[in-house]
């Protein structure tokens, strides 16, 4: 197993931003039964999430989250030398956001700043990127904006995601930090799973046309164009039960650190039917597998870093955590994480 460790890396800072409306599993989708509202939500574990206006785009809510932690960190804007941005609901179709990003949060023209487009992995990657930019590149700080509206992408009536995506914004500072911990990453790519999560037309691939447009019931009952988001649950389902979990007790027995050892398992929030099996195929008990999906939903590159810091948020700051971090979706692409987070500033959810 290729693993990459990292010295003198830490991150400092993670803080999290949501839109303020709420889609209640319960109350809404007029279009599904009583009945099945509850066994979907017994199902996934995700009672509520927040969803967007037409006006809020994920570059909002990352500007938010940063604005948040830069000033809670009491930061200037002007010492970070990287932006980096994870998602797949960008402003534009170029240019990159995170150069928008750059502006809006006033750091220097000498900035790097680049969009990276992945949806649930995102933040091990962005991680990842981050990490080797500060160890090989005479980095000193970046700044790893993940987030995502995922809710513009698909149908309202399409069941097999409308219980389940929400839309957030994370920002986290990674700093290079002497005798910082050492932090191990892993990462994966299956390109043969791509289509397991597609928004199949739309792009230069398939153009937009009046047939992709056309909203259709699947033969999955979902209803939806080709200009919507296409998710294959029970693939994704096998994918993160069988990969997933091998990949991440390989990467545990490389790096010697067994389930006794961890304090947390920060998974990407997909539905708690998932993570919850993946968790016990990996023995860690519940109470070290922290959830935001309750109150989120799946936040897509968000999930990870919002999860870190809706638990900790709360928590006593000095506390040191040795934590594994995985995240896996569309792709397909998967990642896996080793950090201590300790004396790490991670202020309350922020809503907009």
């Amino acid at each position: 197993m290729s693993i990459s460790k990292f010295n003198n890396v830490k991150i400092t800072g993670i803080a999290g931003t949501v839109p303020k409306d709420v889609v209640n599993n319960f109350n809404d989708h007029p279009n599904v039964s009583q009945n099945d509202k509850i066994k979907t939500v017994q199902l996934t574990g995700i009672t509520e999430y927040r969803k967007s206006t037409n006006e809020i785009c994920a570059s909002d809510l990352c500007q938010r989250s940063a604005e948040t932690l830069l000033s809670e960190m009491n930061i200037d804007p002007s010492t970070i030398d990287a932006i980096i941005f994870v998602t797949q609901t960008p402003d534009y179709r170029l240019p990159s956001t995170a150069c928008v990003l750059q502006h809006k949060l006033g750091c220097s023209t000498s900035t790097i700043a680049f969009d990276v487009s992945l949806a649930c992995s995102g933040f091990i990657y962005g991680l990842y990127t981050a990490c080797s930019f500060i160890e090989g590149g005479g980095i000193k700080r970046v700044l790893l904006l993940c987030g995502d509206t995922q809710t513009k992408l698909y149908h309202s009536e399409d069941r097999n995601v409308s219980f389940l995506l929400g839309d957030a914004g994370t920002a986290s500072i990674i700093d290079y930090h002497e005798n910082a911990h050492p932090l191990s990453i892993t990462l994966r790519t299956d390109g043969s799973g791509h289509d397991t999560m597609i928004v199949p037309a739309g792009g230069f691939r398939n153009p937009s046309n009046e047939k992709t447009r056309k909203i259709v019931e699947g033969n999955d009952g979902g209803i939806r164009s080709d200009e919507h988001l296409h998710m294959q649950g029970i693939e994704v389902f096998k994918f993160a039960a069988t990969t997933v979990v091998k990949t991440i007790k390989e990467f545990m027995d490389s790096i010697n650190i067994t389930e006794q050892q961890i304090d947390y398992l920060f998974l990407h929030q997909a539905n708690k039917f998932m993570t919850d099996k993946i968790a016990q195929k990996l023995n860690i008990p519940e109470n070290k597998v922290p959830y935001s999906l309750e109150l989120f939903g799946n936040t897509s590159s968000a999930s990870i870093p919002l999860t870190i810091t809706n638990h900790l948020s709360n928590q006593e700051k000095s506390l040191s955590s040795k934590c594994i971090l995985s995240g896996f979706g569309n792709g397909l692409s998967w990642g896996v994480a080793s950090v201590t987070l300790d004396n790490i500033c991670c202020p309350p959810v922020q809503e907009i």
